[in-house]
């Protein structure tokens, strides 16, 4: 059963990438799955323990498991951005409801200098280990039968080039654009090198192909992209020129997923450039914007039809608009540009009318 249910599911996936299928519908907000930071156990207990680190991802998936929507239910250990980062040896303070922050940086030139950048990851320094404990606990658990066989795990958060050299370095990143960028370039490919080696260590233990993967984007259901090997998150590229982002940016971008044929980018903000040179880049295959609401739909659905981008994020109704209403208007604007998406929607009660919003919506959305 839980096989053919998979199956199912990539088919349908597999489909819908091909341009033959229906465009999926999730109903979950990334982070807000449950609108709290967690069921069972809190931030520091999860950052302690990986068995409770495992169960608490595992509860949060329970409600995805009915298999109502398109999503496939997923795992992932949420141990926040600083994880890549805190294999550098670098201090990270907790809280209970707050995701974890760097206590400590390195100076650029101290970043720069590091000879093996990457020797925290493979000797699991940091929060590496207790990441790389908690995916081989859910493994065996599932193996054994424990965990529902519906639920796919996937790689952890990833942060980009970009973000990994400000989160390790700070503010600094920012003067040395204009007083040393020879270092930034450095850096960038200290950063490049961390998140390769990062990237590649959990897409091997969850036996990930290179060039493929499932992907829930920090919600507790995902996608199968076939032909999309790595996600990787740019928010600080939001903060810089559109000459910056293609000096110090966009060949480090390229460079991280040359290796994964194409990867899914997200970046939080407003930054009209940066929109539109990730959607031109061929290497991007998907896009997700983490505040939709500064942008114009339109604008956004014209890229991303005339590049080929796959829109895949949240989306929400206006005030007042019935979730029917809200369905046939994005259905509509995405169509009238030839922009394909995999919308994520509000939360709605009741099975029956999820069922029946997950039709329209395909209804809506299949090629003809």
């Amino acid at each position: 059963m839980n096989l053919v249910y998979l199956k199912e599911k990539f088919q349908f996936f597999e489909s819908f990438w091909k341009g033959e299928g229906p465009f999926p519908l999730l109903f979950a907000k990334p982070h807000l799955a449950k609108e709290k930071n967690y069921i069972l156990y809190d931030l520091e207990e999860q950052h302690r323990d990986p068995v409770k680190l495992v169960e608490e991802a595992v509860k949060a998936a329970e409600p995805a498991l009915l298999g109502i929507d398109d999503g496939i239910p997923a795992f992932r250990t949420d141990l926040g951005t600083t994880l890549f980062p805190s294999s550098l040896g670098l201090r990270v303070a907790v809280q209970k409801e707050v995701h974890p922050w760097l206590l400590d940086h390195l100076s650029l030139d101290q970043y720069i200098a590091l000879r093996d950048v990457t020797s925290g990851i493979r000797e699991g320094v940091g929060e590496i280990g207790h990441a790389v404990e908690a995916y081989r606990l859910f493994l065996h658990r599932k193996a054994t039968g424990s965990i529902p066989q519906k639920i796919l795990p996937y790689v952890p958060d990833n942060q980009g080039i970009f973000d990994l050299s400000h989160i390790i370095v700070g503010t600094e990143i920012f003067t040395a654009l204009i007083d040393t960028p020879e270092k930034v370039h450095q850096a960038q490919s200290q950063s490049l090198k961390l998140y390769l080696s990062g990237t590649r260590l959990f897409k091997a233990l969850l036996s990930e192909s290179e060039t493929s993967m499932f992907h829930a984007h920090g919600m507790i259901s995902g996608v199968w992209f076939p032909h999309t090997g790595a996600r990787i998150s740019e928010d600080s590229c939001s903060l810089i020129s559109d000459a910056m982002i293609e000096e110090f940016c966009l060949p480090y971008i390229r460079e991280a997923l040359k290796p994964f044929g194409r990867g899914f980018l997200h970046f939080c903000g407003r930054h009209e450039g940066f929109l539109s040179t990730v959607c031109k880049e061929p290497l991007i295959s998907t896009l997700n914007l983490g505040n939709p609401e500064l942008y114009d739909l339109e604008e956004v659905f014209r890229l991303c039809g005339a590049t080929d981008t796959v829109y895949f994020g949240h989306l929400d109704p206006e005030p007042d608009e019935s979730m029917e209403t809200f369905l046939e208007r994005i259905a509509g604007i995405a169509l009238r540009h030839k922009a394909r998406l995999i919308l994520v929607a509000p939360p709605v009660e009741g099975v029956d009318r999820k069922r029946s919003l997950v039709n329209l919506w395909h209804r809506l959305t299949k090629p003809v």
